[in-house]
């Protein structure tokens, strides 16, 4: 028997209750009596629209899942070419201590991730940001490639913005461990 079953928080699912059996040459069969099936038969595909319209927890995993999939990724090579466009705001999200002990990409300006959200609000000024950076403040639609040292804290603050309307957000997956390997330097600690 095939049943839609909503949980407590309003997710929907299609849910088989009975007995079937699984196998293959491979494997031995398999006897179970409750199976989980996220997504519709094809005989059922008509009952496919009630799932999706009722699913909160789909339509975050649906646009969590486009948002991962849509995030840009900048290159060694295009990092490297930044000094030749001035366009192009590199971010370094790492701690200034960090900062201290392995140096820093040239062209680059230091905004640690617990501070990206703050700094690229309405709130904070052109006039502050350039005070504070030495460049204007960018807009929804300035070039943003964000980097740190592996690439993860870059890739929370390159979505941290895009959230936030930022439309050309990249993230520097190889960050600094990347940019020191290639350039020669010592690796990080």
């Amino acid at each position: 028997m095939l049943k839609l079953v909503k949980n407590h928080t309003g997710c929907c699912r299609w849910v088989y209750r009975g007995v079937f059996a699984a196998g293959n040459r491979a494997f031995p069969a398999v006897s179970r009596r409750e199976l989980a099936i996220f997504t519709a038969p094809q005989p059922l595909k008509g009952l496919q629209t009630k799932i999706s319209s009722c699913s909160p927890c789909e339509t975050l995993r649906r646009s969590r899942s486009s948002q991962a999939d849509t995030m840009k990724i900048a290159t060694y090579e295009e990092v490297k070419d930044l000094c030749n466009h001035p366009e192009k705001l590199l971010i370094d999200v790492r701690e200034p201590k960090e900062l201290l002990e392995t140096g820093c990409i040239p062209t680059s300006i230091n905004i640690p991730l617990g501070q990206v959200q703050t700094i690229f609000s309405d709130d904070t000024s052109n006039e502050n940001f350039r005070e504070r950076f030495g460049r204007g403040k960018p807009t929804r639609d300035s070039q943003l490639i964000f980097m740190c040292k592996v690439g993860i804290r870059s890739d929370k603050a390159a979505q941290m913005v895009t959230q936030m309307g930022f439309r050309n957000a990249k993230n520097y997956k190889g960050s600094w461990t990347e940019w020191a390997e290639k350039e020669g330097l010592p690796a990080p600690k």
